[in-house]
């Protein structure tokens, strides 16, 4: 995809963060663009920065987060020195976020309609009634029922799916060009998830918006993603269509992503599923070797010898590794779980 076709191009972004005693680097030289109708999907672990690179876009960091960047555009216009008021009247209006857990991205004190007409009478300078009808007319195309009487309750009154659903009613309501969605389905269950996943889809399809959607679950991913972006330890390691990573995973970290969830119709009953031992480093400082090394089987002495570049893998194919993107000296069986006489290692199981 070419920058011009971008809603949004972000190229080399940084985020900083002092602690005690050191400096925090949880998103290191990120790089990722989104064309408009396209589904990017930034996947991976908790703890690889996926939450902190979608904060940095929207210039919502506290400010003791020092953010960098060669560039980062939104249809063209440059963000990288824009003023708190810009960032004001970008947000909401053609730049929006689904937040993680709408409970807590819902003030409890105001009613529903209260809220949803404030961004309409800050970016649309229009009357109060007329606020009101747009949101109104919202709630009911996300799909809640009762929409006249749900913007005189709070939050607390509704339930998470409906809370999820007013949290995308909020974020289209200014018609934006692009919704960054950090874990839109974290704790729904199942039917309400695929739910909301449809109503995103079928709202992209609509509007042509385009979407960066952040999630740890491989099955999001396969049913939304155009493209995939993994990222590991604040790091894009890998990038590539939605078929092709799935498919064929070139990073060993992807691999073990992919061999670690079941497949429908392949996998059997009670087979032993994939894993990958240990847990993501805490980023500090600057990095010396892969940043994978100490959890990859395949790491050999090359990987130590320091930090790793991302590399063409050919088909518009993006990796950071030393291996071979053939393939070529993998062993599925590496990632089976170790025997019980091994079992002090320390696993991360979680759901990718």
């Amino acid at each position: 995809m070419t920058k011009d076709a971008s809603i949004l191009s972000v190229v080399g972004l940084n985020v900083e963060i002092p602690v005690p005693g050191a400096t925090l680097r949880p998103v290191r030289d990120v790089s990722l663009n989104v064309g408009r109708g396209e589904t990017l999907a930034v996947v991976g672990e908790s703890g690889c920065g996926k939450s902190l690179t979608a904060l940095a876009i929207m210039g919502l960091l506290p400010r003791q987060a020092k953010v960098q960047s060669t560039s980062l555009d939104l249809n063209g216009e440059s963000l990288d020195a824009a003023s708190a008021k810009r960032w004001r009247e970008l947000r909401g209006d053609r730049i929006a976020m689904i937040f993680q857990d709408p409970m807590t991205a819902l003030d409890p004190c105001y009613r529903i309609g209260d809220q949803m007409c404030e961004i309409l009478l800050q970016h649309r300078k229009m009357s109060r009634s007329d606020a009101l009808a747009r949101s109104r007319d919202l709630l009911g195309k996300v799909g809640i029922p009762a929409p006249t009487e749900r913007l005189k309750q709070y939050p607390h009154q509704l339930s998470g799916g409906l809370r999820q659903r007013v949290m995308i009613a909020m974020a289209l309501l200014c018609e934006p060009e692009l919704i960054i969605a950090d874990e839109p389905t974290t704790a729904l269950d199942v039917t309400i998830q695929a739910q909301i996943l449809r109503l995103l889809r079928d709202i992209q399809r609509e509007t042509k918006i385009g979407l960066l959607l952040i999630t740890h679950d491989l099955g999001v991913v396969a049913g939304m993603a155009d493209r995939i972006v993994v990222m590991y330890g604040g790091e894009v390691v890998e990038v590539g269509t939605c078929d092709q990573v799935l498919a064929k995973p070139l990073h060993p970290y992807t691999e073990g992503l992919v061999r670690s969830i079941p497949v429908p119709g392949e996998t059997q009953q009670g087979e032993t599923l994939g894993y990958i031992p240990g847990v993501v480093p805490r980023q500090v400082g600057e990095l010396k070797t892969c940043g994978f090394v100490d959890r990859c089987p395949y790491a050999a002495d090359a990987c130590r010898a320091g930090p790793i570049s991302l590399r063409e893998a050919g088909d518009g194919r993006v990796m950071r590794c030393v291996m071979p993107v053939d393939g070529s000296g993998r062993d599925p069986a590496v990632w089976l779980l170790p025997d019980e006489e091994n079992t002090e290692i320390p696993l991360s199981y979680g759901s990718v």
